[in-house]
């Protein structure tokens, strides 16, 4: 146990320090237009594997999927955008930029992590269960999709308040942009559908009953509404792309605080399922 316990803290520590470095390069790198690219990825999965190191330490150590607590909570969450933000980093070159605008938030969250105890947590028994995995699953890829179409729609509001516009010269234009981030977003409400109705099948399983309207259950509807008006405004209406940017930053704020705020304020049953 002790083992476990150091290597999950060396980890841990090592993660947070990857983050925060590949965060201030991708800053660095847009605001004084150097290409990192290499340096920067390496960064990211570098955290994201001693990241995931630390996860598994923990896991092994306590017994159960670690996304109980505050702390497990965050932690999860982080690891998730991580790995949403290395996989588009690869699979969007065109837009690599867009790491400097979310980023930002990881090494805020990370910040939260730190000024919270490390507390451990106990299984609930209606936790056990594989609709609990498969859940966390689909939400984890929806908030990922979600943060890579915020990061890309933030350079087009960038451009539009004249910030860093020399900077972001380079890179596509809001159109190409706007297609990017549209196809992300869509993305997003794919998987947030599956997340909710997996969680609906496991609180039947585990409560007898597929939908209650606590807190959480309201805003995640909240947050799949949101997602839907967005899309269906840029289809519907042909907005334009800085319209479609604003939506997408709105709707994030709603899924962020959907993620991040209802589960540590509210009572519900499956506080913390997310």
């Amino acid at each position: 146990m002790t083992d476990l316990l150091q290597l999950e803290l060396i980890a841990f520590w090592a993660s947070v320090l990857a983050y925060s470095v590949a965060t201030a390069t991708a800053i660095i790198g847009v605001v004084f237009r150097r290409d990192w690219p290499r340096l920067i990825l390496a960064l990211l999965i570098a955290g994201w594997v001693v990241h995931t190191m630390a996860f598994g330490a923990r896991w092994m150590r306590i017994g159960h999927l670690p996304v109980i607590n505050t702390f497990e909570m965050l932690s999860a969450n982080v690891w998730g955008l991580v790995a949403a933000v290395w996989i588009g980093y690869i699979l969007l070159p065109r837009v690599r930029a867009f790491a400097a605008f979310v980023l930002p938030v990881v090494t805020m969250l990370m910040g939260w992590m730190i000024l919270i105890p490390m507390d451990e947590s106990s299984l609930p028994p209606t936790y056990r269960t594989i609709w609990l995995y498969i859940h966390i699953a689909f939400l984890k890829i929806f908030l990922g999709a979600a943060f890579v179409a915020l990061g890309i729609g933030l350079i087009t509001i960038f451009r539009a308040l004249n910030l860093g516009t020399a900077a972001l010269q380079r890179l596509p234009g809001d159109k190409e942009l706007d297609a990017t981030a549209y196809r992300c977003m869509a993305l997003a409400l794919i998987f947030d559908t599956l997340g909710i109705v997996a969680g609906a099948i496991w609180a039947q399983d585990a409560w007898g009953r597929y939908w209650s309207w606590d807190p959480l259950e309201v805003w995640s509807l909240v947050t799949w509404l949101a997602i839907g008006l967005t899309l269906h405004v840029r289809a519907s209406f042909r907005t334009p792309p800085l319209t479609n940017a604003a939506l997408i930053a709105g709707t994030f704020v709603v899924a962020f605080f959907t993620f991040f705020g209802i589960p540590f304020v509210s009572t519900a049953l499956h506080k913390g399922a997310i």
